[in-house]
Order: structure tokens, then C-alpha cells, then sequence
């Protein structure tokens, strides 16, 4: 837990999620089982919430309504207590089952993925919390339980 409270400090002041991603990623590997494959993206998102959520840095909203449509997770800064937060996250998780890897596939999610959050980030409701913070949009592509993708997408 003090790892995972040191990366998410570095998430929420200095924009350094590759970090946090990559100790979720090794973390999700440990503790998963082969039963929690058939659910695929909805068990990775349950566990990406749960950590997240170990210091309250954010409000973490699962399939927030944005722009449209529903962003798989939303950080939003918790500015009333931290005042001085320097980021905000949009994710957009995409999850490949076990044997339909191709890197045509992998190319359409992360282009799908970056649209929506695009889109989401449009949202006017976003505008108070672009005033304080910079949003970063990013992509999570797993293939069971291997991340096989990140990626911020410029808004």
C-alpha cells in the first residue's frame, strides 16, 4: 500500500501514470484467476477501482455519463481537498479475450478508445475541472491480463 500511495501522489501532482498502470498491471496478474478471464473487462475495471481508490486524491466514477456516452473511469480531482492537484484522468479501458490478439484489432480499439474519450472530454460538465487541472485522456488496452497497450491520446 505505500508503493501503490507513492504512485498515485506522482498521478495526481506530476502527471506520472505509466507507473501506476504497470504496478496495477503486475498486481492484477498476482491475483487473478483463470475464472476471472470470462468476465474479462469488468473484472480489470473492479480491480483498477478498488486500487485507485486507496488514497483520495480523486473521485473515482465508474462508467461516469460524459459526452454521450460513459467513460469506463474518471479521476476527478478532489479539489475541495487538495486545492493544489495538478491532473484529472478520462480512461478508456478495451480488453482482447485470450486468442483474439491481431494487430489490426489492437489498432481499431486504441482508435475507438481515443475517439470516445475525445468525446467525453468534450463534455460541458468537464469545463470547471479543465479551469483547475489538466485532463489527460488515456488508453488501457489489456489482453487478459496483460497490458499490452497505454497510451494518452492528445484531446
Amino acid at each position: 500500500v505505500y508503493t501503490l500511495m507513492g504512485l498515485l501522489r506522482g498521478l495526481a501532482y506530476r502527471g506520472a501514470w505509466e507507473a501506476v498502470f504497470d504496478f496495477l498491471e503486475t498486481e492484477v496478474q498476482q491475483q487473478a484467476s483463470v475464472r476471472d478471464y470470462l468476465a474479462g473487462e469488468k473484472v480489470l475495471q473492479g480491480f483498477l477501482l478498488a486500487y485507485l481508490n486507496v488514497a483520495d486524491y480523486y473521485l473515482t466514477w465508474s462508467e461516469r455519463e460524459l459526452g454521450g456516452g460513459f467513460a469506463d473511469i474518471y479521476l476527478e480531482p478532489f479539489l475541495a481537498k487538495y486545492r493544489d492537484l495538478k491532473y484529472g484522468y478520462l480512461i478508456e479501458l478495451k480488453y482482447l479475450k485470450r486468442g483474439a490478439y491481431s494487430a489490426a484489432r489492437l489498432t481499431e480499439l486504441v482508435a475507438d478508445a481515443a475517439a470516445q474519450l475525445r468525446r467525453y472530454a468534450q463534455d460541458a460538465r468537464l469545463a470547471r475541472v479543465k479551469e483547475h487541472v489538466q485532463l489527460k485522456l488515456l488508453v488501457l488496452v489489456y489482453h487478459g491480463w496483460e497490458l499490452v497497450h497505454r497510451e494518452e491520446i492528445q484531446a
